[in-house]
């Protein structure tokens, strides 16, 4: 049964890698609902990304494997639900330091 994910990754700062991972979630057919890509403020040779998206627990497995083989990704994680996604993002919204 489908339902929300939460998809949480760490990868290099290419600008390219964006464009690989929607296109890995495009070719399983995947839906985005949400997309934040954001800068490590600590190394800017590094970002992330967290994504909300709708499918099943079957197709997660196989799509976090998929992101995880990238070369530019260092971890792939995911979990269940949306609020997850709200959680995260404020954590990281809060970690931004305004000079």
């Amino acid at each position: 049964m489908k339902q929300e994910y939460t998809l949480e990754l760490s990868a290099e700062n290419n600008f390219s890698i964006l464009n690989r991972i929607v296109n890995v979630l495009n070719r399983r057919r995947v839906r985005i609902k949400k997309l934040i890509a954001h800068e490590i403020s600590d190394d800017f040779r590094k970002g992330g990304a967290l994504l909300l998206i709708y499918t099943t627990s079957e197709m997660m497995e196989k799509v976090k494997h998929q992101l995880e083989k990238l070369i530019e990704v260092d971890y792939a994680n995911y979990y269940p639900g949306s609020d997850v996604f709200d959680e995260i993002n404020n954590r990281n919204n809060k970690e931004v330091v305004v000079s």
